[in-house]
């Protein structure tokens, strides 16, 4: 079987306000548009879609479910299930000024910069984009280290995007429920490579500043790199409070599409190894890449469709 990562998905409460935001913010491009009547939710409930090119490697479907519309993100950045989409810049305090500067968009905390380790001199803040779903900004150092040098895209500034220094997609990020097994899943089932990984302690001060989580962690990370071109970020929290697992169809869910030249034995396999089940009710559901197919399901963090 081969499986090839297509694209990804996330639920919005306004399809066409959040299009319009990607689209005039970060340069995307309108692929297409469906109407209700031709997608549905995991419970056959109408949804409404559009298809983005975010970047000249990632594409983008936001969904906005009629269960969920017009709803806000009610997640927090250590509860199973929350996604990020991070963008790579140039020069991050300036790409950071002009995001604060956008209706609805926030800026998380400061910028900081990692000061040891295989991401070394790297930059990041956090965002929440209107609906409250976290976005990350992130810049390289002029030299990456060894380690990190397969992740790596090569980007330059994008012209169409206003964020200035604005290079694309650097990775997306999940939390999940086992660092480990996301790994397994991701490098033995769907063509991934571990490149590094690390384990990062934080305080409930700088948990509350930089996410708006006030909870101290403890994060296990492993970056995975898939294809020639996407980069997966993948956080296990160990918090003292229960972590809550994400509703499919909440604001803000995110899954990963993979092309498969056999969908059922795609799904068969994860069954079988790691867990899965199919979402729902064997209703169709709205594919990220415009098709249908069958959304699988583990509660873990990542939910995977697979189309033909």
């Amino acid at each position: 079987m081969k499986n090839t990562l297509d694209g990804f998905s996330m639920a919005v409460p306004d399809v066409d306000a959040a299009a319009d935001l990607f689209r005039t913010v970060f340069g995307a491009e309108l692929l297409s548009a469906d109407g209700s009547d031709t997608l549905v939710d995991d419970h056959g409930a109408p949804a409404r879609s559009v298809l983005l090119q975010l970047d000249p490697q990632t594409r983008l479907r936001l969904f906005a479910y009629e269960a969920t519309a017009g709803a806000s993100f009610d997640a927090s950045v250590v509860d199973i299930g929350t996604a990020h989409f991070c963008f790579r810049t140039g020069d991050i305090e300036q790409a950071a000024k002009f995001l604060a500067q956008c209706p609805g968009i926030r800026i998380l905390g400061e910028v900081m910069e990692i000061p040891e380790g295989a991401l070394r001199h790297h930059k990041w803040v956090y965002f929440r984009f209107p609906w409250g779903a976290y976005g990350e900004l992130q810049e390289w150092p002029e030299t990456p280290s060894a380690e990190a040098a397969e992740l790596f895209h090569g980007q330059v500034p994008v012209a169409a995007s206003p964020v200035p220094t604005m290079m694309g997609i650097d990775h997306v990020g999940y939390s999940v429920r086992d660092l480990d097994a996301a790994v397994g899943l991701l490098t033995g089932c769907l063509g991934g490579r571990r490149v590094l990984g690390s384990v990062i302690s934080t305080g409930k001060e700088l948990m509350e500043r930089q996410f708006e989580t006030p909870v101290p962690a403890l994060s296990k990370m492993a970056m995975v790199r898939i294809g020639e071109h996407t980069n997966i970020e993948l956080f296990e929290h160990v918090v003292d409070e229960v972590r809550r697992t994400g509703d499919r169809l909440a604001v803000g869910a995110s899954r990963m599409v993979f092309r498969s030249d056999d969908p059922a034995g795609s799904g068969a396999e994860l069954s079988h190894r790691f867990g899965f089940a199919e979402a729902g009710a064997g209703a169709a559901t709205g594919s990220a890449t415009g098709g249908t197919g069958a959304l699988l399901t583990a509660g873990s963090g990542l939910d995977i469709e697979f189309t033909a």
